[in-house]
């Protein structure tokens, strides 16, 4: 059973193929999927054999660590002189477009696709009290209430009970004054700071600037670049591009991206 739990948690892998062709010459990877993660991995990129003696240039289009669509060119082969290139795992995060810019193909892309599970809330959540709810250092009972021991005088000649209760009640009973002298002293536990919310240095990281990061999706939707088209996907954009884990925040953002749209 545990074996199953932990194959689940694995990262699943799949074949990635396309093929770009005179009539097709562009291939698009869209993945509308909110409960998983995928990932490219490319492998290599070949000319057909009925391919053509001239140059063949392949371009890609995606999005940039700020969020932005770029375009890189792939690959540049020839039958006479590079009829195959070595991408050695190249990874890229869908959505994705591969394109022909030149020559008349067949090219073909190569490479694998890994899918893995994300965690629900419920888990993340119990990791976020796990975290929150880490208890203070405290010492053994035994230790912070230890006896102290009672000093046992020297042992004086015997009295009349008269006599003993007189001296009772002007010193008092050496018991009381034991009992007074040896109440143990409650020790406050020592606080632990938390610091796992802070960074490297030892500061807690800077909150992004809103404005900013509104800015840039206003400009976003005017150029009509793709943006996330699901909350869930959102969220995860967010806290790639702009570093933003606050959920509140997120979902503040993502009411006003559809106000964008409308």
């Amino acid at each position: 059973m545990e074996d199953n739990i932990k194959d689940l948690s694995r990262p699943q892998m799949y074949l990635f193929g396309c093929s770009l062709k005179a009539d097709k010459k562009e291939h698009k990877v869209e993945l509308d999927d909110d409960e998983a993660e995928h990932q490219l991995s490319l492998k290599a990129v070949c000319l057909g054999a009925e391919a053509e003696d001239k140059f063949h240039t392949v371009e890609m289009e995606g999005l940039t660590y700020s969020g932005k669509t770029t375009k890189i060119t792939l690959a540049v082969l020839k039958p006479s002189v590079l009829p195959s290139l070595s991408l050695g795992g190249f990874e890229v995060t869908p959505p994705v477009s591969f394109r022909l810019q030149s020559g008349g193909g067949p090219v073909y892309i190569s490479g694998q696709h890994f899918v893995s599970v994300k965690e629900s809330d419920d888990e993340d959540e119990e990791e976020e009290e796990e975290e929150n709810n880490t208890s203070p250092v405290k010492r053994p009972s035994s230790m912070t209430h230890a006896k102290v021991p009672q000093v046992i005088s020297h042992l004086k000649p015997l009295s009349t009970p008269e006599k003993k209760k007189s001296a009772d009640k002007r010193n008092g009973s050496p018991d009381k004054k034991a009992g007074t002298s040896g109440k143990p002293q409650t020790q406050t536990p020592l606080k632990v700071k938390d610091k796992s919310a802070a960074g490297p240095s030892g500061k807690s990281p800077s909150t992004p600037n809103l404005s900013e990061v509104k800015s840039k999706l206003s400009s976003a939707a005017k150029e009509g670049k793709p943006l996330p088209k699901t909350e869930q996907k959102f969220e995860n954009y967010a806290r790639s591009s702009f570093k933003i884990s606050d959920k509140q925040v997120i979902k503040d953002l993502w009411n006003f991206l559809q106000t964008l749209k409308k």
